[in-house]
């Protein structure tokens, strides 16, 4: 059989896939995946009801007419899924609605799970993402990494990202809590 790999809206019929990538991650949150919704509404996403609100509310939060909490924006989410098992996702926030966004969280954020990296998924995601925002009207997209993260640096400069620079540890870590330097990206939408 030929592998299937496909960008696809989150499902909830993915569930135990994404279990065993969580694993995988060994206790981090995934890049991308927004798992912290699920924290800030005390959802536990090894629990099969609160995956499935978990998915629902990623679903809603790409609806112009639903309201994402305080503090947070708008966000389309694609899941990386080949022959039905999950390996990443990207988020792509519709605008940079807050300060942790517009310094550090940029508007795609994406994560591949640990054992289907170097194969071109993380690739695959933005691409996806970039076209999302494209159909959004957005002209242009930040996008970071940790400067340490040289896979995703590469990624990015491969979908024709310009480094605007490299903001120190010593700017952003005491605000945001972020650990190393970051690199900011822009994507020019055409």
């Amino acid at each position: 059989m030929m592998n299937q790999i496909r960008l696809q809206e989150p499902s909830a019929d993915l569930h135990d896939s994404f279990m065993q990538c969580t694993a995988e991650w060994n206790g981090v949150d995934q890049d991308g995946a927004s798992m912290f919704f699920a924290e800030k509404y005390g959802w536990d996403l090894a629990n099969p009801r609160d995956f499935g609100l978990w998915v629902q509310l990623l679903k809603d939060l790409a609806n112009p007419d639903f309201a994402p909490l305080p503090g947070f924006v708008s966000q389309s989410t694609l899941w990386v899924v080949e022959n039905e098992q999950y390996l990443g996702a990207v988020s792509l926030r519709h605008e940079l609605g807050n300060d942790y966004l517009k310094e550090v969280g940029g508007h795609i954020g994406y994560g591949i799970r640990p054992s289907a990296r170097r194969r071109g998924l993380a690739k695959l995601a933005l691409a996806g993402a970039l076209e999302q925002a494209r159909d959004l009207g957005l002209p242009r997209v930040l996008i970071t990494c940790n400067d340490s993260n040289i896979g995703s640096a590469r990624t990015i400069e491969s979908c024709a990202g310009v480094l605007e620079g490299i903001r120190p540890h010593n700017e952003v870590g005491p605000l945001f809590g972020v650990q190393g330097d970051v690199r900011r990206y822009w994507i020019t939408l055409k």
